[in-house]
């Protein structure tokens, strides 16, 4: 399903990704992990094409992701550090906009429904300026539900969670699953990855490297 071929990025001469490649099944889950600074936020952006590779290519369900139509590329869904979202929207503004760029509709029942499941209802109209960090990542959960991607790109799915946000991660990556839909997670956690991933890529020197999760 996803092919990515030889891909090189670096920054002020310093080489961050080195002749990267991997593919990736339909329905396989890949937690990506490595020190900080060692790439891995700088490779999802560029499979999102949010960044541009030095050179490489790569290819989704068999089409130049590189060249592909805007249409192609909403089957993949980044989610990065940053919610990439209206801080003085609330919830509701937000995914009304974020669904109506994708194309997609909803009706304001299943916003809602979403928005609960979440812990999120009590604020569907705040702007979420005033949310905490954990509420903020608990609204890219909601963003990702919503959507439904064939491919979710998520970098540090865990981050600033409860106990409840981390159960509810945990949950959304099964359904993931459950759909057979694919996913790449930014994970530091080995345990997390152990159940999670079908397979962990480890990035270090720029380089990659595959094993199994088991």
């Amino acid at each position: 399903m996803l092919s990515i071929k030889n891909i090189c990025k670096s920054f002020n001469r310093l080489n961050v990704l080195d002749d990267i490649s991997f593919t990736q099944n339909k329905g396989e889950i890949i937690a990506l992990m490595g020190k900080n600074g060692s790439g891995k936020s700088t490779l999802l952006r560029i499979i999102a094409r949010i960044m541009k590779a030095d050179s490489g290519t790569m290819a989704f369900k068999e089409k130049n992701l590189i060249a592909a139509d805007s249409t192609h590329r909403q089957n993949i869904f980044y989610i990065g550090h940053d919610p990439g979202l209206y801080s003085f929207f609330s919830p509701r503004e937000n995914l009304r906009f974020l669904l109506s760029l994708r194309g997609l509709t909803s009706k304001e029942k299943y916003i809602q429904e979403k928005l609960d499941r979440y812990g999120l209802i009590d604020f569907i109209d705040k702007p979420i300026a005033v949310f905490s960090r954990g509420m903020l990542q608990k609204l890219k959960l909601v963003q990702i539900d919503l959507i439904n991607p064939d491919l979710l790109l998520f970098d540090e799915p865990y981050s600033s969670l409860d106990e409840d946000g981390i159960f509810l991660v945990d949950q959304l990556i099964t359904e993931i699953k459950i759909q057979n839909k694919s996913a790449i997670l930014v994970l530091h956690d080995n345990q997390k990855a152990k159940i999670h991933g079908d397979y962990i890529l480890r990035l270090e020197s720029g380089n990659i490297f595959k094993k199994d999760a088991s």
